[in-house]
């Protein structure tokens, strides 16, 4: 019995003990927090002298110690732990780390120094040396960690990730660039990787010139080896500099005698980057390695494509690029034939025809043409029918284009592309002036999967909410949307006189806004940006507070930027988006281009 009570006394003896460690730690702790290190620091002489093996307790101690300037209570403790721990080099840092706050930095550097020529050949404790150094921002003997630890362990590719990142935290690029090529060439596993750092750190303009230089030396040195050459094509793509990127993988293509897959690649991603020369140039090198050529047909119809695209996204062409341009069509198709095969071409053309040479009969055959080849995909067949439906919009034939959209509508019920029939049927409807039905079912195209659609259909629904309820009758809104119509069928001066009617007869109105607008963009697709400029102006004099302020502002700045050539005058609209509009989506970009404008290098 008394053996019972016996063991009961101690349990609850125990319970106390502990119950008071966890007072004194918890505020020990608090002190420490609000920064009174005596108090924190007698707590903890205390809970250390009960508990010597505990870490959490010598590091508070210690560092209450540092924070107060005790160096000497902070050198006893240290030494005292050195003594009972000699290979945990830890507490040897820790030493140096107090030198180095007295203002002995002699001392500190031999207590590092002392560290290093006891380093042993085991990458953990090389690691864990190199870590405690980095903690105290001591990167240079960081470094020495690592390259004494690739001696003794005999291995020039060990702790490369590591040894680069102190590199790059110390700004010395030559080193890093130089340490992360090595590591990629001793794994070539390692280049997804290495590259994933690298692309963090090519804002640097110091990195992006070192690895370039590098990579060049390594290339001249190792003719027989691909990452270098691969390591260059994936720098000049990031630069954007898709012709720098193309030598190389020609150089590559040659060497390896490749089929231009390669070659096919980067012209692909040039084109969505908007490189159109170097993807034209990528496209005629893989039709230079001959017809029987594994790409050439690909690369054939993808170039004409390119000079597509060249010509109408820079709305730099002339009628004569224009026509060229369909006879490089005319002459692929007559040597491949129109079928399932060659449709995208077909559909090409058919859009040229539509919107850039406007000869509405001859794109509406091609698209009827092309609906009806065997084999064709149903989702390629309704893609197409959608743009026929918008030629018979641009020819006029407003039922058929419904009927098109409906089609398309029925077989694509749950797909993106049945939600696009039903937007384009809606925005039909709107142009005819049913604007209540249009809005219904512009209502529900706001959930749509697709995030254009829904914000088209939104902005759309929106105009007409905030229009149609202002006035007893929708002549207003009819005038507007006959002009939209109007110019997107090609006839502007119709469109125009449709905007002017709409001005001076109902001066005033609240779409006057809209009405400017619709004009400067007018003039802005017809290149008469100086009248596009003026008209922007106008707004925002007349109508600075309305919802299209902001959009004016910005669109005025890219003329000036990017047609009228005046960067001075762009900053100033620019700046003006940062200030007078932070709330909208434009503000993001606005900034981005006024940094750029002002040299900032962003």
């Amino acid at each position: 019995m008394k053996f019972y009570i016996l063991i009961i006394s101690l349990f609850f003896c125990s319970l106390r003990v502990h119950a008071q460690v966890d007072r004194t730690q918890a505020l020990a702790k608090q002190y420490y927090q609000t920064g009174d290190y005596e108090k924190a620091a007698q707590m903890y002489e205390e809970l250390f002298q009960e508990d010597p093996s505990n870490l959490f307790y010598y590091t508070s101690l210690y560092n209450s110690y540092l924070r107060l300037n005790d160096y000497d209570n902070a050198e006893k403790l240290v030494k005292k732990l050195i003594k009972k721990n000699k290979e945990d080099f830890n507490f040897q840092i820790d030493l140096g780390y107090i030198y180095s706050q007295n203002n002995q930095a002699k001392a500190a550097e031999e207590q590092y120094n002392s560290v290093l020529n006891a380093l042993l050949a085991d990458q953990n404790l090389v690691r864990s040396v190199a870590n405690k150094f980095m903690s105290i921002r001591q990167n240079d003997f960081a470094i020495s960690s690592f390259l004494k630890g690739r001696e003794l362990l005999k291995d020039k590719s060990l702790f490369g990730f590591e040894l680069g990142n102190v590199y790059l935290q110390e700004n010395k690029a030559k080193e890093a660039v130089a340490t992360y090529l090595q590591l990629m060439s001793d794994n070539p596993g390692y280049k997804n990787s290495v590259q994933s750092v690298l692309t963090n750190n090519l804002d640097k303009k110091d990195i992006q010139e070192e690895l370039e230089s590098q990579l060049y030396t390594l290339v001249q040195k190792n003719s027989n080896k691909d990452e270098y050459p691969e390591m260059l094509i994936w720098l000049f793509t990031h630069q954007e500099d898709y012709a720098q990127a193309l030598v190389q993988a020609k150089a590559l293509d040659k060497r390896n005698q490749e089929d231009g897959g390669r070659i096919l690649i980067l012209a692909n991603d040039a084109i969505v980057e908007g490189q159109y020369k170097a993807a034209i140039d990528a496209f005629k090198y893989i039709q230079s390695k001959g017809e029987n050529g594994r790409y050439y047909q690909m690369a054939k119809s993808s170039q004409i494509n390119a000079q597509k695209l060249k010509l109408t996204n820079t709305q730099d062409f002339t009628l004569e690029d224009i026509n060229a341009l369909k006879t490089e069509y005319q002459t692929y198709l007559n040597k491949y034939g129109k079928s399932a095969t060659t449709v995208s071409s077909i559909r090409e053309l058919a859009l040229l025809e539509a919107y850039y040479i406007h000869d509405m009969p001859k794109a509406i055959a091609l698209l009827v043409e092309a609906v009806n080849f065997t084999n064709l995909p149903r989702k390629i067949k309704n893609e197409i029918k959608l743009d026929l439906g918008d030629f018979y919009v641009l020819d006029g034939d407003v039922w058929e284009a419904t009927l098109i959209y409906a089609q398309v509508d029925k077989e694509e019920k749950d797909s993106p592309l049945g939600e696009d029939a039903r937007y384009r049927n809606a925005r039909l409807s709107y142009y005819k002036g049913e604007f209540e039905w249009s809005q219904a079912q512009l209502g529900i195209l706001k959930g749509a999967t697709t995030e254009l659609i829904a914000n088209n259909a939104l902005e759309l629904a929106v105009f007409i909410q905030d229009n149609l309820g202002l006035d007893t009758t929708t002549a207003t809104m009819q005038l507007f949307a006959d002009a939209e119509l109007l110019h997107l069928q090609n006839k502007d001066q119709a469109a125009i006189l449709k905007l002017d009617e709409l001005l001076s007869t109902y001066p005033g109105h609240a779409l006057s806004d809209d009405v400017l607008f619709k004009k400067a963009n007018i003039a802005f697709e017809n290149r008469n940006y100086e009248q596009a400029a003026e008209l922007l102006t106008n707004l925002m004099q007349n109508h600075g507070d309305d919802i299209l302020a902001d959009n004016a502002t910005f669109m005025l700045g890219d003329i000036y930027e990017n047609k009228l050539k005046n960067p001075e005058k762009a900053m100033e609209y620019y700046k003006k988006i940062i200030t007078d509009f932070s709330g909208s989506i434009l503000m993001v970009e606005a900034r981005k281009r006024f940094r750029h404008l002002r040299g900032d290098g962003v």
